[in-house]
């Protein structure tokens, strides 16, 4: 073999041991974090009640279009979180049930253009929608006995671009939840303050 060939040889083996581990150890993106929801950062809310009660009613569909059974973190926990960190019963008698009639998260496919000019194109094709509905019923045995009651609805969606990754559409769905959470926080804190106002210690 001439001294050239050989040469050129090693250099293309060289060349290719330099370029398979790189290729093999390619670090993938990293796997979104569960987000922790909090809210402790609000004032809570203090009530002239004895007892506050979260009441899950809602039935989970394990199957698509709901998605929130693939996660960790689902509104059903954010409405329990919710009421842990915001309401503070103060009172003597009295009882505050937060009952929940549906929550999670559905998913819904998008139509995107397919033509040749759209290929450069990047559109949403997945739409993320969290929706939380529940009622507040509030019972004072008395005298005089009362009760009330205060139906909620909280609603958040995003939208997921046609080229996002999984980790991408996983950071979606924590996203979703992350806004259906502040929304759930300013739907019931209005609504005690407007049609409960009587039972919230200022």
């Amino acid at each position: 073999m001439s001294g050239g060939l050989k040469n050129a040889l090693t250099v293309l083996s060289i060349g290719l041991a330099l370029f398979v581990p790189a290729a093999c150890t390619a670090t993938p993106p990293a796997a979104p974090t569960a987000f922790d929801i909090t809210f402790q950062h609000r004032e809570p809310i203090v009530l002239r009640v004895s007892r506050v009660e979260v009441v899950d009613r809602h039935e989970p569909l394990l199957r698509a279009p709901r998605v929130e059974h693939l996660y960790d973190v689902t509104p059903a926990s954010i409405i329990d979180r919710w009421a842990a960190e915001r309401l503070k019963p103060v009172g003597s008698q009295g009882l505050v049930t937060l009952i929940v009639e549906e929550a999670g998260v559905i998913e819904e496919r998008l139509p995107v253009s397919t033509g040749i000019g759209d290929l450069f194109r990047d559109e949403p094709d997945t739409r993320l929608t969290g929706v939380i509905r529940a009622r507040f019923d509030h019972v004072d045995i008395g005298p005089p006995s009362q009760s009330r009651s205060v139906e909620i609805l909280a609603e958040a969606s995003v939208e997921v671009l046609e080229s996002a990754t999984l980790n991408e559409r996983d950071l979606a769905y924590y996203r979703v939840v992350e806004k259906l959470a502040g929304e759930v926080d300013r739907v019931l804190t209005a609504e005690i303050n407007k049609s409960m106002g009587s039972l919230v210690v200022r």
